[in-house]
């Protein structure tokens, strides 16, 4: 039973992780291709006469710029650091989980922490044009809640299934050092050992 319950909870693991890869690749791609990345710099262009021109062919339009679009986490420089840290994470995640070393789990885990707040902290600004009844009843908010509970237990789980595996192993390694010493022959002297290295 205890093998079925580790090899569940690092199936667990194992999707979160291939998810992290994934999402972080895609996310990653899309900014860096060249109808999107040259653009976010600037959403002005200045002519000539020094005025700011928002019509220009070669900006953003100003017009298709949403709340969601201005916020950092969903702008292109913001979305490819986020990108790039949950691929660096979820890459070290999975080595983690391919050699159950406990470690590995923190910088997944803090990754995802910030991530989280960072995306609260923009659920929370809603409240300026809605209700927060309308905002504690809507899908956002349940996804805020089920998603971290789900990823937080199983890293927990995790990090506690490494642990006892690590103890074991030094327990095993323990027991079969004792093992091997117990095994070598014992030497008894009495008294000084016999000096012959006289005798030619």
């Amino acid at each position: 039973m205890e093998r079925i319950f580790s090899g569940y909870i690092k199936a667990h693991g194992y999707a979160i992780a291939a998810a992290s890869l994934t999402f972080g690749c895609i996310f990653a791609v899309n900014v860096i291709q060249l109808e999107n990345f040259p653009h976010s710099a600037r959403l002005f262009e200045i002519d000539g006469d020094g005025e700011e021109d928002a019509n220009s062919d070669d900006d953003i339009d100003v017009d298709r710029i949403t709340a969601g679009d201005t916020y950092f986490r969903m702008q292109p420089m913001g979305q490819l650091i986020f990108s790039l840290a949950w691929v660096l994470a979820g890459t070290i995640f999975l080595l983690g989980l391919l050699f159950e070393k406990k470690k590995t789990i923190m910088p997944f885990a803090t990754v995802f922490a910030i991530d989280w707040s960072v995306i609260l902290i923009r659920h929370l600004t809603r409240l300026e044009h809605v209700s927060f009844q309308e905002l504690m009843f809507s899908s956002g908010t349940a996804v805020l809640v089920v998603i971290p509970m789900y990823v937080g237990f199983t890293l927990a789980a995790l990090y506690r299934l490494f642990d006892l595996r690590a103890r074991e192993r030094a327990r095993q390694v323990e027991e079969n050092e004792d093992l091997e010493n117990g095994r070598k022959p014992v030497k008894f002297i009495l008294g000084d050992e016999l000096d012959d290295s006289w005798i030619s």
